[in-house]
């Protein structure tokens, strides 16, 4: 799992008008903090300007802790961090004249506990078939946080299949093949690594009529957010259609709607929801193909289980046509 990463918008190289005359032209520089924030929780987004005052053609660059960000030469920069600590982001414009700086200090706090699956305790729970009769029966718990991921598979011998239902926990990295003997696999593949998980990482989690919870029946607590894509299951289906589900068109979605409940089973907060595939309008997102931060806040401070609901636009006798799978990874709650 990345812990560390920069997030950044890229603008147009900024361009003065003026000619030069004989007096130097030093370019200003001044960070513009837009978040209005210089503390912050880890993986909270600061977004920051640069205010640059200079007649000349000029160039920008940004830094973080005199690492030099090679893709952000324009006038916003996003920075974002899961890993707790100071960081120094460094402003550069640069003119023919000349050079000045501005620098802003984020601190990013150490309140946040994160479940990414990378840690060498969670590999015993890790599917080894792709499909039931690869999934850990019980399911898996993160002895840091308490946090439960049931799951429960068995072998139904009349018809000779494996049944499971639950949260898996996958390193599979197959995105071509379809249907349901490719179950446990992320629609997504990082060019870098070859793996699925968030950032490139090797592991993650899908679900399948699972939830999450804590492991005894008295804690609750504050979800922060996790990143969320789709199953290769689900997306092929409604990328070409298959035996059960449709192609999808034209005013088709796939939603997912995700509640909390306390530990007496009362809705806490409000609803979230994440449409894992919308194409309501010309504009809509179409298939997610990438992990997505969802935020989890809504959902209330002292929440004991969160619970996941599918569904979509192609539904049938029996309910939804869409294979009712997604995946997540990097969940993190408040310490």
């Amino acid at each position: 799992m990345k812990k560390l990463f920069f997030a950044f918008v890229m603008a147009a190289l900024l361009l003065g008008g003026c000619s030069k005359d004989d007096a130097l032209q030093l370019p200003k520089a001044v960070i513009e903090n837009l978040s209005g924030a210089t503390s912050v929780s880890q993986g909270t987004t600061v977004n920051l300007r640069a205010n640059v005052t200079c007649d000349l053609e000029y160039t920008i660059s940004w830094s973080v802790n005199s690492q030099m960000v090679a893709e952000a030469t324009g006038d916003t920069f996003d920075f974002i961090s899961y890993q707790p600590d100071n960081y120094i982001i460094r402003l550069t414009v640069v003119n023919a004249d000349g050079t000045d700086s501005d620098e802003i200090t984020i601190t990013v706090n150490n309140d946040l506990y994160v479940i990414d699956f990378e840690a060498a305790s969670v590999l015993p729970f890790v599917a080894t078939a792709n499909g039931g009769s690869g999934v850990v029966d019980g399911g898996y718990v993160d002895a840091g946080s308490g946090i439960k991921l049931p799951a429960s598979a068995s072998y139904i011998a009349d018809w000779d299949y494996w049944s499971w239902s639950g949260t898996a926990i996958s390193q599979f990295n197959d995105v071509t093949t379809a249907g349901s003997a490719n179950q446990l696999n992320a629609y997504y593949k990082d060019t870098s690594t070859g793996f699925s998980g968030y950032g490139g990482s090797k592991t993650y989690a899908v679900v399948y009529g699972g939830d999450i919870t804590f492991d005894d029946d008295e804690t609750e607590g504050a979800f922060d957010h996790f990143w969320v894509t789709n199953s290769a299951y689900a997306a092929l289906s409604m990328k070409d259609g298959d035996s059960f589900g449709k192609k999808f068109g034209s005013g088709d979605w796939f939603k997912l709607s995700i509640e909390g409940y306390d530990k007496n089973d009362v809705k806490t907060g409000t609803t979230v929801e994440f449409y894992l595939a919308d194409f309501r309008t010309a504009t809509s997102q179409g298939i997610i193909t990438t992990w997505t931060k969802v935020d989890l806040r809504p959902l209330g401070n002292k929440v004991h289980t969160v619970k996941f609901t599918l569904d979509s636009s192609d539904v049938g006798d029996w309910g939804t046509n869409t294979p009712a799978y997604f995946c997540f990874d990097n969940l993190a709650i408040k310490k």
